[in-house]
């Protein structure tokens, strides 16, 4: 009795309102500046709910500002926001519209997504399918343990956008490839996937990075040459790709942003004036903000 009323062993509980992050002050439709009206079109006809984009809907801020980083200004970007405020739309719509705008299914893997687990992929692979069918000739593949060399009567299976097995891979490689470090570290090095390579020579345009706080110490050092490695199998110039990566919030101000801009110039090997840094800002209730004390 003495634990429980007088020590305050449990605690009372609490409760915490989620505000929301900032919009843009543009609709979907009014971004057509950045993308093309048929490619808002395309997003904004999905079926599905969870995956569409309609065209009246307020992009985050820090969103619009990514588009335009990565297409109008070609710049890389590394977005720190939290949880829920769409860091995946910040990358994945621009990759989307540079390849289906300028590239088309045999050219070769476009674009690398790297993630560190496999159940992050699958989460992605999701609105990935969905998209692509909108756009149409935009093709994917999960490239991991799971992956099988070969399935029986396999030219008789089409899942397409997605492609489903090693075979296919390798011999007509998809625009978009998901998979993580250590598989594309064996990618790198095993005869089986030379084709694999042979078939992307040249056309490797974009590389993502999901979770990059995770990459300190040895396993940053470890991705930084993994990268430089890529540019040369893939035989690219690695200042000509554009790189997104994400990161949980690692606070504000000038410092946390150079900071950032430097690990990321230091592991992708290109300038830190071609990164912008894109952070994400909460709204909070005008009710809460005229309640707090003065002094707070």
């Amino acid at each position: 009795e003495a634990i429980l009323t007088q020590e305050g062993l449990i605690a009372e509980p609490v409760f915490q309102t989620a505000f929301p992050w900032e919009p843009s002050k543009l609709t979907f439709s009014e971004t057509n500046y950045i993308f093309s009206d048929a490619f808002i079109d395309a997003l904004a006809s999905v079926k599905n709910e969870d995956f569409k984009f309609p065209k009246d809907r307020n992009p985050y801020k820090h969103q619009v500002e990514s588009w335009q980083a990565l297409i109008k200004s070609g710049k890389s970007i590394a977005v720190t926001t939290g949880t829920g405020s769409g860091k995946t739309e910040c990358f994945m719509l621009p990759v989307l519209y540079d390849l289906y705008t300028n590239c088309r299914p045999g050219n070769g893997i476009n674009a690398l997504f790297l993630y560190p687990l496999n159940a992050l992929i699958g989460s992605q692979k999701k609105r990935m399918d969905a998209w692509c069918k909108a756009l149409k000739g935009l093709n994917y593949a999960v490239y991991n343990g799971n992956t099988p060399d070969d399935t029986k009567n396999a030219d008789k299976i089409s899942r397409l956008p997605e492609l489903i097995t090693r075979k296919q891979i390798r011999a007509t490689p998809p625009q978009i490839l998901f998979t993580n470090p250590s598989m594309l570290e064996y990618i790198l090095v095993r005869n089986r996937d030379v084709d694999l390579l042979r078939n992307s020579a040249g056309s490797l345009r974009w590389i993502l990075l999901d979770e990059a706080h995770t990459l300190t110490g040895s396993s940053a050092a470890e991705m930084a040459l993994l990268i430089r490695r890529v540019g040369d199998a893939f035989q690219v110039d690695i200042h000509q790709l554009r790189f997104a990566i994400t990161s949980a919030t690692v606070g504000g101000g000038e410092e946390n942003e150079k900071r950032l801009r430097n690990f990321m110039a230091n592991l992708c090997g290109i300038p830190e004036d071609n990164i912008e840094v894109i952070t994400g800002s909460r709204i909070l209730s005008p009710d809460l903000l005229d309640n707090q004390p003065e002094n707070t």
